[in-house]
Parts: structure tokens; C-alpha cells; sequence
């Protein structure tokens, strides 16, 4: 755990490495600290308060690891906030996985509810009687309109069969959805498909999310990270079993 002084220490080291003034600016939050250089080079005036989107690089030192990452100059709350933002993606997802999602789009903080606003009223008949629960929402408003590969243990993309997430070009297949709620009287909402079968991706109110395949009803996972982790990964994947 590193503390201000610890923090305000390695800022010094940092600033008088790069041949900025030795003295330095520290704001703190959850995640660890931003530094930035205070003083002068010639014909500039010292300041001593936070800077704003201007003038040399900031740093941000991680309180739990000390580890120091740079930083365009943007404003320090800014700074903190995206940090927080990214520490909480990597939490998120494995690296493999947050590789694949990123290079298909994804960033942390991504909100798609115009798009999904438009898909929803789009297709108004065709998602009649489906509802649209808060899960389902939370998962399309970040990964809609994203499509990722599947990767096999050797790492080549193309070991398996694509994901992608609502809306797409191709259209909306709710069929295998509406035989699902009747035969297992649960709830479902569409979420996606994936290329082997082709499958409808589902998803319910508890997040848990669904694959419906010509030979069989399969559960994917509980949770949209653990669901979009395992389908990039290429499961295995359960049978579904009623009520359960």
C-alpha cells in the first residue's frame, strides 16, 4: 500500500527523471495518486494548483501496487476517473478476453442507447410480448452492435464460431426465443446470436444468458462478462434444464 508521502517521493523521482522542475503536484483518490510537475521552465510562471488540458504529462501512481503509468495532460479529475474506469475493466475480464472485446470495440464505459433506443423501435413487432428487462438493457447498451471471434486453445480466431451482439445488418430471429419462454415458462430476452447453428443468444432477468441451438437449449452463463468470456473462449456449454 503506498501512502501520500511514499507517492509524493516517487512523483519527485518521476518529474526530476524527465527534466521537469523536482517539485510536483499530488491529488489523491480511491485508486492511488496523479502527480504532475510544479514550477517553471523560462518564461513560465510556477502554479501550484491542479492543471488543466494543457502543459507536460501527468502520472497516475496505483496506491495498491505503486505501480506509475503515464498520462496525457488532461484534467487530474478526468485522469482519476478514466483510471478508476480501466482498474475496473481489468477486473472485469481475463486478458484474452478484454484483448478480443477491445479490438471489436468495446472500451470501458461504452454506451450504445441511442442505437439500442432506434434497434428497440425498429423491430416494435417483431419484439412484441418480449420484455426488455434492466439486465437486458445493461449488456445491449454497452456491447451492442459488437461482433467477436472465437478463439480455440491454440489462439486462432478462426477455431470457432462468432458472437455478436444486437442490433446487426442481418435482421431479428425471435422464434427460438418465444418456444423457449413457453416450454420452460421463463422469461427471456434477445441478446445476440452465434454462428454455430445458427444459435439465438438470450438473456434473462437474473443475466443469465442462454444459447438457443437447433439441437438443444444451452446454458452459457451467469452474467454478460462471464457469458461473452466463455463464448469467446468457446464454452463448454451446459444444456439448459428447466426451472433450473
Amino acid at each position: 500500500m503506498i501512502d501520500r508521502d511514499e507517492a509524493l517521493a516517487m512523483a519527485r523521482g518521476w518529474a526530476g527523471e524527465h527534466g521537469t522542475a523536482p517539485d510536483v503536484g499530488l491529488h489523491e483518490f480511491d485508486q492511488g495518486y496523479v502527480a504532475w510537475p510544479i514550477g517553471s521552465t523560462p518564461g513560465t510562471a510556477a502554479t501550484a494548483g491542479a492543471p488543466g488540458s494543457s502543459g507536460p504529462p501527468r502520472i497516475v501512481i496505483d496506491r495498491q501496487t505503486g505501480e506509475m503509468t503515464q498520462w496525457p495532460p488532461l484534467p487530474v479529475a478526468v485522469i482519476a476517473q478514466r483510471y478508476a474506469t480501466e482498474r475496473a475493466a481489468d477486473r472485469r475480464f481475463p486478458p484474452d478476453v478484454r484483448h478480443v472485446l477491445e479490438t471489436a470495440g468495446w472500451f470501458p464505459g461504452r454506451d450504445v442507447t441511442p442505437m439500442i433506443d432506434r434497434w428497440r423501435a425498429d423491430w416494435a413487432a417483431e419484439l412484441d410480448g418480449l420484455v426488455m428487462t434492466p439486465a437486458a438493457r445493461t449488456a445491449l447498451t454497452e456491447f451492442g452492435g459488437l461482433t467477436f471471434p472465437q478463439f480455440g486453445a491454440d489462439g486462432e480466431a478462426d477455431a470457432g464460431f462468432p458472437t455478436f451482439v444486437h442490433p446487426v445488418r442481418g435482421g431479428l430471429v425471435t422464434e427460438e426465443a418465444r418456444v423457449f419462454i413457453d416450454e420452460y415458462d421463463h422469461q427471456v430476452f434477445p441478446l445476440g446470436g452465434n454462428s454455430d447453428g445458427p444459435s439465438e443468444l438470450v438473456i434473462d432477468a437474473d443475466q443469465r444468458v442462454f444459447m438457443l441451438h437447433w439441437a438443444g437449449y444451452l446454458f452459457v452463463a451467469a452474467g454478460i462478462d462471464a457469458a461473452l468470456t466463455a463464448l469467446i473462449r468457446g464454452g463448454p456449454f451446459p444444456p439448459a434444464r428447466p426451472g433450473g
